[in-house]
């Protein structure tokens, strides 16, 4: 009750509720996972934070519940490395309650950086391995897509046999032909990536758009007899849809979706995942 008798709702009338549309399936588990430390600080305007930084970042994301959080690209170099092993050690020593990924390029280099840390630190680092999947992206790297899935398996294949797990990510989703995906989407299932990672690189997509993907992923994965495989959302704000776009891919059949603190990243940024929780909390879709 406000003060004097009145309450919220004599103050407020309220819109969102008259015919609600927006809403999670009954009893679906959605997890979170933080990509400030990797994809947020790519950006050429973001300062690579300091180690001890980093630190009370896991640190505030674990507290505040985030299921997963990408720590770095151990690929890039020493100093990524050297970073990525103490998150590591952080998490392990202190039993933080969220589990850590690292991203990896479709190489078995990057990959095996990853598989080094999480056997020197003794705890699963999932492995987030990613490759372009868009013609712009095929005539800018100058790859067919026989050598695309050459790399992929190759990189999936190392992870699994290290018993590390893998979700495949896919750059550019949002603008790659339905031919394609299908051949890269069944190519990294059968080697035994256990996620598929949709990723709207630029911030092309709409909500029809986060409908139409997210649909014919779960097809092909249900079509492959596979329904565990879950489903990542992945979005930028080039056209500021990047929350909205996130809530809706939920609302469509994601099970884990990807944000940065305050929006972070490069260009205009990631979708924040701050106002997503925020959002989906004043929706009523998240407990306390």
């Amino acid at each position: 009750m406000s003060q004097q008798g009145v309450s919220d709702q004599d103050l407020i009338y309220d819109w969102n509720s008259t015919e609600k549309h927006t809403t999670l399936a009954p009893g679906k588990d959605v997890l979170f996972m933080d990509e400030t430390l990797r994809d947020g600080i790519q950006s050429p305007s973001v300062v690579d934070p300091s180690i001890e930084d980093k630190i009370r970042f896991v640190e505030l994301s674990a507290d505040l519940g985030i299921h997963h959080i990408d720590i770095g690209l151990p690929g890039a170099g020493p100093r990524a490395v050297e970073d990525c092993t103490t998150l590591a050690k952080l998490v392990r020593d202190n039993n933080l309650d969220i589990k850590i990924c690292c991203a990896a390029r479709t190489h078995v280099n990057d990959v095996q950086a990853i598989i080094d840390i999480s056997q020197d630190v003794g705890i699963e680092i999932e492995v987030m391995a990613f490759i372009g999947s868009s013609p712009i992206r095929a005539y800018a790297e100058n790859w067919d897509l026989e050598k695309k899935l050459k790399l992929s398996a190759d990189a999936i294949d190392l992870a699994v046999k290290n018993n590390l797990p893998v979700t495949y990510v896919t750059e550019d989703t949002t603008r790659s032909k339905p031919s394609v995906l299908d051949a890269m989407f069944r190519n990294a299932i059968d080697h035994g990536a256990h996620r598929l990672c949709l990723c709207d690189t630029v911030g092309h997509v709409t909500p029809d758009g986060v409908r139409n993907l997210i649909k014919f992923t779960r097809h092909l994965i249900n079509g492959m007899g596979r329904p565990e495989v879950g489903i990542d959302w992945h979005g930028h704000n080039d056209r500021g849809l990047g929350v909205v776009n996130s809530i809706f891919a939920i609302e469509f059949g994601a099970d884990r979706i990807h944000g940065t603190a305050l929006g972070l990243g490069e260009r205009v940024g990631n979708a924040a995942l701050d106002q997503i929780l925020v959002n989906l909390k004043l929706l009523g879709e998240l407990d306390d």
